[in-house]
């Protein structure tokens, strides 16, 4: 996995979908070797187009998950919201990012994600677009919102430092081949 993650930025975007789903579907064949309701061994669908596997002693029929996640780049007037996150290598500053919980919608996601780590308000929420991101089997979702209210403050377990920068002077970011880089660089075409 780690091997792809360092290639990912260098594949065209139909190889990057083939190593996603290629990746994800290893990952989900991994953990479903076993039926999670009754233990037994699980076995291919019979239709060899269909992805799941079944339980011949339940009958649990098990397909691909795929966990959403939320990024969003914040503007404040003609400066943008980056974080230093304690999971970051390096001194890479990124975008607000985070699992969408169960029960939510992804804009609800994004207000409660800026609210958790950033201390602040977010409106105008706009979808940017999407990436898949098999580490191990995640679709990032992408949006625009503008700050509303609030003081910047890091929570200071996920982000150890958060601030405003304007597209002159940007601290290290995300390589190209994330959506994060992808946003940031559309940001900076329009800002600049």
């Amino acid at each position: 996995m780690a091997n792809l993650r360092d290639t990912f930025r260098d594949m065209s975007p139909a190889e990057k979908r083939e190593a996603s789903r290629l990746a994800e579907l290893e990952e989900w064949r991994i953990d479903n070797r076993f039926c999670g309701r009754c233990g037994a061994m699980m076995k291919p669908h019979d239709n060899p187009a269909e992805q799941a596997f079944v339980c011949p002693s339940c009958g649990y029929t098990s397909y691909p998950k795929i966990t959403p996640a939320v990024i969003t780049l914040v503007t404040k007037g003609d400066k943008v919201l980056l974080q230093r996150n304690t999971h970051y290598k390096g001194v890479v500053w990124s975008l607000v990012a985070g699992f969408v919980d169960a029960g939510e919608s992804l804009e609800d996601a994004v207000r409660r994600e800026i609210r958790e780590e950033a201390s602040i308000e977010v409106k105008d929420i706009r979808y940017f677009g999407s990436q898949t991101w098999p580490f191990p089997s995640n679709i990032m979702i992408g949006f625009r919102a503008e700050y509303d209210s609030g003081e910047l403050k890091p929570d200071g377990e996920e982000v150890i430092e958060s601030g405003w920068f304007d597209c002159g002077n940007l601290p290290e970011i995300p390589r190209p081949g994330s959506i994060a880089r992808a946003m940031l660089d559309a940001w900076v075409k329009g800002a600049c």
